[in-house]
């Protein structure tokens, strides 16, 4: 299965301490390119990224760690979700499509500052606040500015300025760093029918950064229905879209719909797989209105198609209100 997907390289934008502005050429470029992926696809891998291998490399070995526990340990770190967003998700716990029957991954969601001490791997939580700072570095000074450009905006700065939290930590968000770890299937283990990894499903938030391990199986449907792998590309950051930039540009970057699936081969199933998704979203008071009236200039990128900026803004809701509901639904089939 060949992906679709389209690679652009982030160098000389990314360049510790660089004004991006000072490149305008390859500027336009990689806005260009930005435009296109997430207009046409929704993914896009990004290169030459700055955030460090070894940040990663100790996410990555921090969390299977802590996935590697015993069940009954991880237990006492579950997360309840009427008292919080933080904590381990036990198999099947999260349901992410109506018609999901179970669902066979867990995961950690981090809240700084959130939850208990997890004595039995005492280096888990720093290690994932270092990744999330360093996720929000490349939101702030890399991605956001990207993406304000990319749609023509005539504030460079409108998508950085939905987003205090980035440099005030008290206003509110529901930015989610998440450990995801799909365990082994042996051929003995016994699983429900019609279980899957994780369900075909959009994310809710603005955008994505997903960072993969080499083992691969995650699948985006493209706009003719089929499905595409989602292969690692080392190095890479995955990046999607989310409903609410779906929701901002009224479907002109639509939040595309992805899925793991249990792999058929025998040796495959038999394989661990880890990965990190940062789900971020602008403030939570945040009106996810059409963005028509903050930049004529929007029109043009539609080139006769449909008319993507009408004025719903009577209608919009905050970016708290959209990412609340879908969490509640997920978590009450």
């Amino acid at each position: 299965m060949e992906t679709i997907i389209p690679i652009i390289d982030l160098d000389k934008l990314t360049e510790p301490n660089t004004d991006i502005t000072k490149f305008p050429n390859h500027l336009a470029q990689i806005v260009d390119q930005i435009r296109d992926a997430l207009h046409k696809v929704g993914f896009m891998y990004l290169t030459n990224h700055r955030i460090s291998n070894e940040v990663i490399n100790s996410a990555f070995t921090a969390s299977a760690n802590f996935f590697n526990l015993d069940q009954e340990l991880k237990e006492k770190y579950r997360k309840i979700p009427i008292n919080t967003n933080h904590g381990w998700i036990k198999a099947g716990q999260e349901l992410l499509h109506p018609n999901s029957v179970f669902e066979l991954r867990e995961g950690f969601d981090f809240v700084s500052g959130e939850g208990r001490p997890i004595l039995e791997c005492p280096d888990f939580s720093p290690t994932m606040d270092t990744f999330k700072r360093e996720c929000q570095k490349f939101m702030k000074l890399v991605l956001l500015p990207l993406l304000s450009r990319s749609l023509g905006l005539d504030d460079p700065n409108f998508f950085n300025n939905c987003c205090t939290h980035l440099d005030d930590s008290n206003a509110g968000n529901e930015c989610d760093l998440r450990a995801i770890y799909y365990p082994p299937i042996p051929n003995e283990t016994e699983i429900p029918v019609g279980t899957i990894r994780c369900a075909e499903h959009t994310d809710y938030e603005l955008c994505t950064l997903l960072f993969q391990d080499d083992i691969g199986g995650l699948e985006v449907k493209t706009s003719l229905g089929k499905w595409t792998s989602a292969t690692p590309i080392p190095g890479s950051i995955l990046v999607n879209t989310g409903d609410l930039l779906e929701q901002w540009t009224s479907g002109y970057f639509p939040a595309t719909k992805h899925r793991v699936i249990i792999p058929g081969k025998e040796i495959d199933r038999r394989m661990t797989r880890y990965s990190f998704a940062y789900f971020f979203a602008p403030d939570n008071s945040t009106i996810i209105s059409p963005l028509t009236s903050r930049s004529s200039i929007l029109q043009k990128f539609c080139n006769g198609e449909e008319n993507y900026w009408n004025d719903k803004a009577s209608t919009a809701p905050t970016a708290y209100e959209h990412i609340i509901a879908k969490v509640k639904a997920a978590y009450q089939y």
